[in-house]
């Protein structure tokens, strides 16, 4: 993790290629993972999460397509171009 940069994550997103995630009691159908950036702590030591600067979500058999398409959402993010949505739909 870098200052400045982005990244994405999502408590329940599966794992590629995976069908569902983590959750035992029900098939979940979709997921999102949330993008946000790394920022200095007011300490100056190390990094913490801000707030998520855009979602994608997309149907759990075709996760790939969500990382694919968050992985394209923070290049344009780094080099401080992207203008699209807050929320994208894979």
């Amino acid at each position: 993790m870098e200052a400045g940069k982005h990244d994405f994550s999502g408590s329940y997103a599966p794992r590629p290629g995976e069908t569902s995630g983590p959750m035992s009691s029900f098939q979940q159908r979709t997921f999102s993972v949330g993008i946000f950036q790394w920022v200095l702590k007011s300490g100056g030591k190390g990094c913490k999460k801000s707030a998520v600067k855009v979602r994608v979500s997309g149907p759990c058999h075709l996760s790939n397509m969500v990382y694919d398409k968050a992985r394209e959402v923070i290049a344009l993010l780094d080099a401080g171009t992207y203008q699209g949505p807050k929320h994208i739909k894979a």
